[in-house]
């Protein structure tokens, strides 16, 4: 029984992590994908927008994160939780990159966003 609920908790877990990192990802692949230099001024400038929130939503600090663990050794079963007050995320290098094309884009251009 014990073992059976310590692997629910484990696949709920890694299925909510992938969840995560799938989702975040998503969102820069999609725009890293779009072709900027085909764009007219106003996407472009809207283009240009978008990389800055997303930029801004990777690297926004999260909240305070809780965690909860079970685990066994031999016959004992051990549990533990944990609070942490939550890290600044992950950079986003690649949008960075995108996001100064994109400024000297709009610099070719004469557009000042």
């Amino acid at each position: 029984m014990i073992k059976r609920a310590r692997n629910i908790t484990i696949s709920v877990l890694v299925l909510m992590a992938l969840f995560f990192v799938f989702g975040c990802a998503g969102n820069s692949k999609e725009l890293l994908a779009e072709n900027y230099k085909a764009m007219n001024n106003e996407n472009l400038l809207r283009y240009y927008y978008s990389l800055n929130d997303e930029i801004d939503r990777q690297e926004k600090q999260s909240g305070p994160q809780f965690g909860i663990g079970v685990g066994s050794y031999g016959h004992g079963v051990g549990g533990g939780a944990g609070v942490s007050t939550g890290g600044s995320g992950y950079t986003a290098d690649d949008l960075r990159a995108r996001r100064i094309d994109v400024k000297l884009e709009l610099k070719r251009r004469k557009l000042n966003p």
